[in-house]
């Protein structure tokens, strides 16, 4: 999906752009009440087309954005180079599973780390764990790690089988999904079509597996990492955490 047909699912980041500025406002706000301070270091793991990072780094932040996908780094500096940021922004293709190898270079520990969009549970709990570890081995003394994610209370709550998306410029979205109780693991089947008049010409079928988790779940995994919880908000205007949120933004620090 990130790699093969990057370009599908890349629509969708396109049609966020925006929408990140507002959710780097809330960031921003996070950043001042744990003492992060402008111009400092800043990770954006997953940071799928630099929607997030490109807007840090006009507020003023040092950016390195690291995603698995060679398009997505591609159109990312494109964009940091649209918006006059490239001297703010270092972006990299790497598998956030090898995190830390993907760094070894940088000298200066980071004061923020954020991993957004639901961007972890693409693979098993103990690899989560793993990377989590190793994103604690780059963080700065009480560096932050912001997660967002989409709760799992959310989906028990709000479960839909079959979505409908329109992605703009004629692309659509049918998505099928099958919530496993049994390991909280949304099992999806997702069919891009291009429209075309009355008529959806299909493009491609891709099946994903993830992981997601509830805020306890969560809370655990980050603790058990050497990290040290301190609050979620129910989404980037900071409001407060509840079972109808559909987003999870945790914090956590490095103490």
């Amino acid at each position: 999906m990130f790699i093969d047909v990057a370009h599908l699912f890349g629509a969708e980041l396109e049609a966020r752009v925006e929408q990140a500025k507002e959710e780097v406002s809330g960031l921003v706000t996070i950043f001042s009440a744990f003492h992060v301070p402008t111009d400092s270091l800043v990770l954006d793991l997953a940071c799928g087309i630099g929607r997030h990072s490109v807007a840090l780094a006009e507020r003023g932040f040092k950016v390195v954005g690291v995603d698995i996908s060679t398009a997505y780094i591609a159109r990312a500096k494109a964009m940091a180079k649209e918006r006059s940021v490239s001297h703010s922004c270092d972006f990299r293709v790497g598998d956030m599973r090898q995190i830390g190898k993907v760094l070894n270079d940088y000298e200066e520990r980071f004061s923020a780390m954020l991993n957004l969009y639901t961007s972890m549970g693409y693979y098993d709990e103990e690899t989560d764990k793993q990377i989590l570890k190793q994103l604690r081995k780059l963080a700065a003394p009480r560096g932050i790690l912001v997660i967002d994610a989409a709760p799992r209370d959310w989906f028990i709550r709000h479960f839909q089988q079959t979505t409908f998306r329109d992605l703009g410029d004629d692309l659509i979205l049918i998505e099928e999904s099958k919530l496993n109780l049994e390991n909280s693991r949304i099992e999806n089947v997702w069919r891009f079509y291009r429209q075309d008049g009355r008529d959806l010409k299909h493009l491609d079928t891709i099946e994903t597996d993830h992981r997601i988790y509830s805020l306890h779940e969560l809370k655990k995994q980050v603790e058990e990492s050497g990290w040290t919880y301190q609050t979620c908000y129910g989404g980037f205007n900071l409001e407060p955490f509840t079972t109808d949120s559909r987003r999870m933004v945790l914090i956590a620090q490095k103490l």
